[in-house]
């Protein structure tokens, strides 16, 4: 698979949709009409010393190579933003996991029904002046 290079490629994907998995985040967005899609691998220096950046990015691309990439969406780009946990993950798991965001990347997420916060103040009864009604 063809890897992002230049930071332009990782913003326009970076304004696409997310999928947050426990060993990485799932960046997906369609920039272009046709052609392969390719893959970028980043992870932020808050996660650890260049050592274990450097092995969480080598799993991600790993985990990617052993895919079966029919399950990307031609003229798709990705970002894959790696966290603390691929480095503990079982392999498989993570191979489950990235299976599984790639199948759902680019399907319509099911809204939530917004449900009112309980409001203390609304529940109280009015705080009294020390007034004596008759």
């Amino acid at each position: 698979m063809k890897t992002l290079k230049k930071r332009s490629e990782f913003l326009s994907v970076a304004k696409g949709g997310r999928i947050a998995r426990r060993a990485f985040v799932l960046q997906s967005a369609k920039t272009r009409s046709d052609g392969d899609p390719r893959m970028g691998y980043t992870v932020t220096k808050k996660t650890g010393n260049s050592v274990e950046r450097s092995r969480i990015k080598r799993r991600l691309r790993a985990a990617v190579a052993s895919l079966d990439m029919d399950i990307a969406q031609i003229g798709a780009d990705y970002v894959l933003v790696g966290r603390r946990a691929a480095l503990s993950q079982p392999f498989e798991d993570l191979l489950k996991d990235l299976k599984g965001s790639l199948r759902n990347a680019f399907k319509p997420r099911k809204s939530r029904p917004i449900q009112p916060k309980p409001n203390s103040l609304a529940n109280s009864k009015p705080p009294h002046d020390n007034v004596k009604e008759n």
